[in-house]
């Protein structure tokens, strides 16, 4: 159960996320397509690595986490349905602007797998860019839900966001309601000032006792920033342009690691800074 954000302020724009979950190997990954350098945050769920959170050097950011649809919820989905990943990860590669989703989307109707143990919870998406447009991807009866972004910043949580899109931000409710309503007040009343160090704490305060990371994403820079643990006092920096991470806060010295072979799993990382 995640927590993620797009914020928008004078012509920059900061994505975070929380990822929530039983302890788990994760991966850091950073290759390149054509002329764009992609980072993949990636978890291994069911004897797979699967890409929780990416963003290519252009600047576009995407994000999967849970999302409670409720009892007996029937996507509706057929043969020319297409499965959401695959979608994903083709407008990764191959866009830079949030709109653009819908012209590779070319009006086909998206799924997300689902997992038998769990029949009331799926999956949804959000998909940002750095101009200020964003939107959450959810799965509808024979549609796809959107709820674009209203404002400077758009939040999600784990209930549906589609649900709520003529609702006041506190009147939310469902799981994850209380981050959502925590997030949504810290980041109005920090907006103008919105930066790395405002979006760890907005993620240290919706954080969990199951928060193993919390990512934060700079655009303009091509840089991510990412805390284990909780411990948000020691960050590594990842530079999508020399693909590198680099410890920085919290740690006695700075050290540069080159990604080897595109990847780095984390607890190989973790190991080498202890």
């Amino acid at each position: 159960m995640c927590t993620s954000f797009a914020v928008y302020h004078q012509k920059k724009a900061v994505y975070g996320m929380n990822f929530d979950t039983d302890e788990i190997y994760l991966k850091l990954i950073i290759n390149s397509y054509h002329d764009k350098n992609l980072f993949y945050f990636s978890a291994l769920l069911e004897n797979k690595y699967r890409d929780i959170a990416s963003m290519n050097s252009e600047g576009l950011f995407i994000c999967t986490q849970a999302v409670e649809y409720g009892p007996g919820f029937q996507s509706g989905c057929d043969e020319n349905d297409w499965y959401a990943f695959d979608i994903l990860d083709e407008v990764l590669k191959k866009t830079g602007k949030s709109s653009e989703f819908f012209e590779v989307l070319n009006k086909r109707v998206i799924s997300y797998p689902r997992n038998p143990l769990y029949p009331d919870l799926g999956l949804h998406t959000m998909i940002a860019d750095k101009t200020g447009d964003a939107f959450i991807l959810e799965e509808g009866n024979n549609t796809n839900r959107i709820t674009p972004v209203s404002g400077d910043f758009i939040v999600m949580t784990n209930f549906p966001n589609g649900n709520f899109k003529e609702a006041d931000y506190n009147k939310v409710y469902g799981i994850g309601a209380d981050r959502y309503i925590c997030a949504y007040e810290y980041i109005q009343n920090h907006i103008h000032s919105f930066g790395i160090n405002e979006a760890f704490d907005a993620l240290n305060k919706t954080s969990q006792k199951n928060t193993l990371c919390s990512i934060v994403y700079d655009p303009l820079e091509k840089e991510i920033y990412i805390s284990f643990k909780k411990d948000l006092s020691k960050r590594w920096k990842i530079s999508m342009i020399e693909k590198t991470i680099q410890s920085t806060d919290g740690f006695l010295s700075s050290n540069k690691i080159q990604f080897t072979n595109e990847e780095i799993l984390v607890n190989d990382l973790i190991r080498l800074y202890k």
